[in-house]
């Protein structure tokens, strides 16, 4: 196990404070996005029961068989792969820095880059996907598909968040500003990835389930 610096304790106490606020700061966009699924189930549940006392009678007598279930593209089946590829590859990072093994460390970063790469270009894919499938449909269901593609939006535009954070950890990397004393940014990166690849994962299988 390699020995830290004694230079490095007094700036303990600040780096714990800002990977506090860092966790603090993922907590909130947890329950944005968890918000955000309750909204979409409730969305779905009034589509498909509406309330006759509470629409108009041309909306109230279409029956849940009016609806096209949500098709759900490959890409986005695809795309969780990657995200996942881009975690582990973060991870692993983690632990190579944390020994010094510093080509390593700078491999899997890039292995992760290429990855949440190609995860922003598949999610694009999809999206264009919903769009093209749902929303020339003129059944009441708009809504329900209008949630699930918004959804997906605000996670790539989070992920897109992620790949620039990624982008500046891989840059700093090949500066050699990062050993086994000094890899906070490092740790985080990789929490927001992780962080990024549970939201997916909620999300597909809500999509899945209640399609």
């Amino acid at each position: 196990m390699l020995k830290q610096s004694i230079n490095l304790i007094p700036a303990r106490q600040k780096l714990y404070q800002a990977k506090l606020a860092f966790f603090l700061f993922l907590a909130s966009l947890g329950m944005f996005f968890l918000g955000s699924l309750i909204t979409y189930l409730v969305i779905r549940d009034q589509a498909f029961n509406p309330i006759p006392d509470a629409i108009p009678n041309s909306i109230a007598t279409m029956g849940p068989e009016t609806y096209t279930p949500l098709q759900l593209p490959i890409s986005f089946w695809l795309s969780t792969v990657l995200l996942v590829v881009v975690s582990v590859a973060l991870h692993r990072a983690c632990y190579m820095v944390r020994r010094e093994r510093q080509e390593e460390f700078r491999f899997f970063l890039i292995v992760g880059g290429i990855s949440a790469t190609i995860f922003v270009i598949a999610q694009s894919f999809g999206m264009a996907h919903l769009l093209g499938e749902h929303f020339s449909k003129a059944d009441g269901s708009m809504k329900v598909y209008g949630m699930s593609f918004t959804l997906s939006l605000i996670h790539a535009l989070h992920v897109l968040g992620g790949l620039v954070f990624l982008g500046v950890v891989i840059n700093n990397a090949y500066q050699e500003q990062y050993d086994h004393e000094r890899h906070w940014t490092v740790d985080n990166c990789a929490s927001y990835w992780h962080f990024l690849d549970v939201v997916w994962a909620v999300m597909l299988i809500t999509f899945a389930i209640t399609r």
